[in-house]
């Protein structure tokens, strides 16, 4: 009886330390607006066949995107480190139907800003190319989601049926 208390308690402390070992090896990876502006772009350059100027003015614009994704990261951190301190757990909370539909145009006026600076700079070919690719890249993100917690591969919230 000892030795099968010994072995649970043994293959517990194991658990528990092989656990703590695997976090640290593998911590969070930080946001940064520099590298993913330059994946986006190299992405977009073996796509269109970006000569230099064009390269980097996509990367500008690009650069300036991530910039934008920094600041609302970090005030989601700032928010939750907040409510940390004051003792409280932050806790996701689902937007409403307006804000949602607010997140959705603003989404919306970005993307067309974006297209018409894309427009600006590419060839007529190269932006029609463009707006296939997106199209095709949205197409992707639809079909997997990317395991977002509370969406199901093609879009609907779990216990909702997909059609």
């Amino acid at each position: 009886m000892k030795r099968i208390l010994f072995f649970i308690v043994v293959a517990m402390f194991a658990t528990v330390t092989f656990a703590q070992h695997r976090h640290r090896q593998h911590p969070p990876r930080q946001f940064n607006p520099e590298e993913m502006a330059q994946r986006q772009t190299e992405r977009l350059h073996q796509a269109l066949q970006l000569d230099s100027v064009q390269l980097q003015a996509v990367f500008l614009i690009n650069y300036a995107d991530a910039l934008t994704m920094q600041d609302s990261i970090n005030a989601r951190r700032e928010r939750a480190e907040k409510m940390r301190a004051e003792g409280k757990k932050p806790e996701r909370v689902q937007p409403s139907q307006e804000q949602m539909k607010a997140m959705a145009e603003l989404r919306d006026q970005r993307e067309e800003v974006r297209n018409e600076q894309m427009k600006q700079i590419l060839t007529a070919e190269q932006f029609e190319k463009y707006l296939k690719y997106q199209e095709e890249r949205r197409n992707r993100m639809r079909q997997g989601r990317g395991g977002r917690p509370g969406v199901r591969p093609g879009g609907a919230p779990r216990g909702e049926e997909m059609q």
